[in-house]
């Protein structure tokens, strides 16, 4: 089993503009990487978080592509749910950013300013996110409109895939609420589908975070998310 990880542009290491690239851009990038991959065996996709949306909307625009989909911590607009998430914006300030979406579409502004409840709930993951010089933090309107609120808000493309497909969603993720997961499987075009919940947050014992010196958690419960990963694509690549 091999792991490819995967900088979209505007990302990590890889070219284009920080916090205003192109959506479709970034799929397309995908989409080359999996090509380049699949000829090789059997093609998961895993994705966190906001990583979820991409990921899904790969998927809607290359239908089929791969051999299943690995969603850890989705972000989803599901109807059904009043509340997804801590840091969603009220009315008033989600207005505030539509509207500067509208006038200054491309001026960049920091992520814990325009969505304070990252800050709040992202946990200590978060403050060393928005502190570390090498990572970006600050996105634009455009982006947090289009991308953040519109792609997420779009249900019926996001629950068009039928690929095989693993949620992971932790039972203490105050970032996402794990509610989202589970409202999702309901929904999702997927009848292979499987819905996991560690008692865990939105880091997942920090699995899925770049640092993991922390004495929080131990291998052990890394091991936990990781194992059932496997075990997972492990038992459809047999199929």
């Amino acid at each position: 089993m091999g792991v490819v990880s995967i900088d979209v542009p505007g990302h990590g290491k890889s070219g284009g503009e920080k916090g205003n690239t192109d959506f479709e851009q970034s799929l397309r990038a995908i989409h080359e990487i999996v090509q380049k991959y699949k000829a090789l065996g059997k093609t998961f996709l895993l994705a966190h978080s906001m990583g979820c949306t991409y990921a899904l909307w790969y998927d809607h625009e290359f239908k089929n592509d791969m051999d299943g989909l690995i969603l850890m911590a989705p972000y989803v607009r599901v109807r059904t749910l009043k509340k997804r998430s801590h840091m969603e914006p009220d009315v008033g300030l989600f207005l505030k950013i539509l509207l500067r979406r509208m006038l200054t579409p491309d001026v960049k502004v920091n992520v814990a300013k325009a969505l304070p409840g990252f800050v709040k709930y992202g946990g200590y993951e978060m403050a060393q996110i928005l502190q570390d010089r090498d990572l970006n933090v600050d996105y634009s309107y455009r982006y947090i409109i289009d991308v953040l609120a519109k792609r997420n808000d779009d249900i019926k493309a996001l629950s068009s895939t039928t690929l095989p497909l693993l949620l992971i969603h932790g039972k203490n993720d105050q970032n996402i609420f794990p509610t989202v997961s589970e409202e999702f499987a309901k929904i999702v075009g997927s009848k292979d589908k499987t819905v996991y919940l560690p008692a865990s947050d939105h880091w997942f014992f920090d699995a899925v975070f770049y640092n993991q010196d922390s004495e929080k958690y131990s291998e052990l419960e890394r091991q936990e998310i990781i194992g059932t990963i496997e075990k997972w694509i492990l038992s459809h690549c047999q199929t």
